[in-house]
């Protein structure tokens, strides 16, 4: 043990921390009182059915600045324009909104009684400094512990305290690299768990690792110096995010877990969370007037330890995920709070094609689409994904239905960790994401700002406001559903299965099929079976265009809410390739001398993400990866599961970065094969070992001939190499897929797949691709969970997935398709539509004001929005 003589200013507490105290005694000090008065949500624009419905997000809560805005009326006038505003008044996540953006917030509702005013919260995690007195150290989500090897004493200032091993604590750390770890220190029960009741909250200062010893500021966030005794307490750092902001904290994640240990009290984390909500929003609270929420990153699932035996859980327990029964849990408490007259809505859009998104469906009202179809796909390749979770909310929100998209796109600045900025796109691209969002019936706020309108206020899109006409709602009320113009065309599938029942007579996997009642019920032969998968072979194609429509409903998860949808995709394949790279796989790492994989931790440089790829003049589809290099050595994996058939090989290519053959010793890539039976798994097999370090596609191709007829588990590693030198390891798997082996090495298109929410009712999901090459495909099913999955109704159609949509002053046509199209109008319509007449900072071109003939023609990624001309100037 080594003591370090306390800093002065460790006696200091800071402004910014005596501040929050302060706002928190005096709020605090308010008895948790029923919620506001009913607002009357129904009468809110952005609920009535005139179309676009448009409100400004997050550029309203620069209202703390004075600088900016020394008065009400100087912040107030230039967001008073559309139908609403939402930004952060509480400072879970940001510094210094408090007070005023509440102030001016309350104000503006009061002014606008017909707007929306809500509160954008982090729904994932707080601040630590922010009116968390009530929580206790159970209700927070801790990364692996360690266990403590030599005595602490209880004593103020810095201590060094030696542990078991140092590699799982982090300086430099978070967003911008510029924050340490904050820890725990436990003791520990006799069952081997955390000892909430002797539980000391630190901060890191400095990692030892030559002496396995962690320097750390004693007594912070409200707890006294504890003594801990060598070999019976563990130290555990917190699972964090952010911080959002270069001066902001990090943040703590909440344990919205089922088995969420509870205080003295008897209070979980969700307790209090509600408790504190509840409070803000009461008729005396900061936010009596505001009409709802939006809970930004309110995820399904977790990383780290929420039971508190010192082991990574992921809120997993016994197969279940039961954070993600506890986030539906808190919405339906929430809920049962605040009442129906009050708009609670969450992030829907959150890991690849929405897959970690809450899953409170009937709970919400509805979802934020933050980026669309996602905040780094401006080519529009999960256009089909995006569409089913907007359709899906709208059909399965509480009433009344209210999601919007925030048009969004980013990418990284260069050099610059934690900073972004918003990719240059033509102007078709933003109109096209606002034309999906409205068709769909979700309104529109924005992050990427159009130029300043005339007198510097922020600029709207002319889209949402009718160009010259400048008003939201122009469109008016919509006299049709949207139209998707593959209805009108030809079923490639009428020939394969000329009746539904046939179906059942050409669908392949390891799967039963029933015909019940117009419906063909589908089942996995595998009673242990985690997923549904099956698919349809060899439907015809004609042309590069192909867009498939599904009716699907399943039973229920067993363990879960029947609310709690589960997570499927629709695909198009070359039938005579499956690829491999799906939004359904597992990833983590395998640590040296370590007995089991742990989940990827970014921390380490364990790095996973998928991307577009180019090496020499050829790109792929890709998994890059990173093995873990900070403070430990391993591996990063992925894994997938698949069935495999006879005469079939693995096929893939092999990349690294630009820099490796100079810098780096080489990547192993090594691929494990595991056959999955009745329940069991056999010894995982190893069926490819090779290591390189060169800048080049090396294509790669393993039969699978001892696995015919088996489903099995591929697990793909990217270790650092025997040396243990992990220097500029940048490895890509790249498009890897099964197809037969007598099959040239390359696809002739790739795999598309689009996610979807599958629950017990009926809904129709979509999956368009623009790239066919082949003349047949097979059309994929997966879904989560081994139980019944039920086929309503399926058609293709050589088409692309064109949208269109009536309304009683205008139309919007949107074109998803990379190629120009020609939308002939309904007849009734000829002659009396034009172009808005936009404004000259946006698109004048398009925007023109003038009229359409019989046809409208649309580029590619395309989407227009016309009014209807006044008959007594037509």
């Amino acid at each position: 043990m080594k003591k370090r003589v306390p800093l002065r200013s460790m006696a200091m507490v800071p402004t910014g921390i005596m501040l929050t105290c302060f706002l928190w005694q005096v709020s605090a000090g308010a008895q948790d009182r029923s919620p506001a008065p009913s607002s009357n949500t129904n009468r809110l624009l952005v609920l009535q059915p005139d179309a676009p419905q448009a409100f400004f997000f997050r550029q309203t809560e620069s209202a703390y600045q004075t600088g900016k805005y020394p008065t009400y009326e100087s912040w107030s006038e230039p967001y008073g324009r559309l139908q609403g505003i939402m930004g952060k008044c509480l400072e879970e996540e940001c510094l210094d909104r408090e007070p005023r953006n509440a102030l001016f917030f309350r104000r503006f509702k009061q002014q606008h009684p017909r707007q929306a005013v809500m509160l954008h919260f982090n729904g994932n995690a707080r601040d630590p400094r922010y009116h968390t007195e009530p929580f206790f150290a159970g209700h927070w989500i801790y990364r692996q512990a360690v266990v403590i090897t030599e005595d602490v004493p209880a004593e103020n200032g810095v201590t060094d305290i030696a542990v078991q091993s140092v590699r799982d604590f982090r300086i430099e750390t978070g967003r911008y690299k510029n924050r340490n770890d904050d820890i725990a220190l436990f003791g520990m029960t006799a069952d081997g768990k955390h000892d909430w009741n002797h539980c000391e909250q630190v901060q890191l200062v400095s990692v030892n690792a030559k002496e396995q010893t962690i320097r750390v500021r004693r007594g912070c966030y409200g707890t006294q110096p504890l003594a801990f005794k060598a070999g019976a307490s563990r130290a555990a750092a917190h699972q964090t995010e952010g911080p959002w902001g270069r001066n902001n904290h990090l943040m703590w994640y909440y344990n919205y877990a089922t088995h969420c240990p509870r205080d003295a009290n008897g209070k979980t984390c969700t307790d209090h969370l509600v408790d504190d909500l509840a409070r803000w929003f009461s008729s005396d609270g900061i936010l009596a007037d505001f009409d709802g929420i939006e809970f930004d990153v309110l995820f399904n699932n977790t990383h780290g330890d929420t039971d508190g035996d010192g082991n990574v859980d992921d809120g997993i327990i016994d197969g279940v995920n039961r954070y993600g029964i506890g986030v539906v849990q808190f919405a339906q408490q929430l809920r049962e709070r605040m009442g129906d007259d009050f708009l609670m809505l969450a992030d829907g859009a959150l890991g690849p094609g929405g897959s970690r998104s809450q899953r409170a469906f009937g709970i919400f009202n509805g979802i934020e689409s933050e980026g669309w179809p996602n905040l780094n796909d401006w080519e529009f390749d999960d256009w089909s994904g995006g569409l089913n979770r907007l359709l899906y909310w709208q059909e399965n929100a509480r009433a009344p239905a209210f999601s919007y998209v925030n048009h969004k796109w980013i990418q990284p600045v260069a050099g610059q960790p934690g900073v972004t900025r918003h990719p240059d796109v033509a102007p078709a691209r933003h109109r096209l994401a606002m034309a999906a969002a409205v068709a769909a019936d979700n309104a529109v706020c924005f992050s990427i700002r159009p130029a300043n309108d005339p007198g510097g206020r922020p600029g709207i899109w002319d889209e949402l406001r009718g160009g010259a006409r400048g008003e939201a709602g122009w469109l008016g009320k919509p006299i049709e559903p949207m139209q998707r113009l593959v209805a009108q065309t030809p079923d490639l599938l009428s020939g394969a299965a000329s009746m539904p029942a046939d179906l059942a007579k050409i669908i392949q996997g390891d799967v039963s099929t029933q015909w019940i009642d117009g419906t063909l019920r589908i089942t996995p032969n595998d009673p242990a079976a985690t997923s549904t998968t099956f698919r349809i072979p060899g439907i015809p194609t004609s042309g590069p265009d192909l867009t498939v429509l599904a009716t699907l409903s399943a039973d229920p998860m067993p363990g879960y809410p029947k609310t709690m949808a589960r997570l499927g995709s629709v695909g198009v394949t070359d039938g005579r390739v499956r690829s491999m790279m799906q939004d359904d796989i597992v990833t983590g790492m395998r640590l040296r001398n370590q007995t089991r994989d742990r989940s990827l931790d970014p921390a380490t440089g364990a790095k996973f993400s998928p991307a577009r790829v180019s090496i020499a003049e050829e790109t792929f589809d890709a998994f890059s990866v990173h093995p873990p290099y900070k403070a430990t050595k391993g591996a990063t994996f992925w894994t997938v599961e698949t069935d495999v058939e006879a005469d079939q090989s693995l096929c893939f290519a092999l990349g690294m970065g630009p820099l490796s053959p100079r810098r780096s010793d080489g990547v192993r890539f090594i691929i494990e094969a595991t056959v999955l039976a009745n329940g069991h798994r056999s010894v995982a097999r190893t069926i490819f070992d090779e290591t390189t370090n060169q800048h080049e596609w090396l294509h790669r191709s393993v039969p699978l001939d001892d696995f015919a007829g088996n489903r099995i588990q591929l697990k793909f590693l990217a270790d650092c190499g025997i040396n243990d030198n992990s220097t500029t390891d940048h490895a890509s798997w790249a498009n890897v897929r099964i197809q037969q082996s007598n099959m040239d090495s390359l696809p002739s298109q790739p795999a598309k797949r689009a996610n979807t929410w599958v629950g017990t009712q009926p809904f129709t999901a979509g999956v368009y691709t623009s790239a066919i090459g082949s003349p047949e495909v097979d059309i994929e099913f997966r879904i989560e969970g081994g139980q019944a999955v039920f086929l309503h109704r399926i058609s293709v159609h050589a088409h692309s997935d064109v949208l269109s949509r009536r309304f009683e002053n205008g139309m919007i046509i949107a074109n998803p398709s990379p190629r120009p199209m020609d939308f002939e109008l309904p007849s009734d319509l000829v002659g009396w539509l034009r172009h808005i007449k936009g404004s000259p900072k946006q698109d004048p071109k398009t925007n023109s004001g003038r009229r359409t003939g019989p046809t409208v023609q649309l580029g590619p990624l395309d989407a227009v929005f016309l009014e209807r001309v006044d008959t007594t100037s037509r």
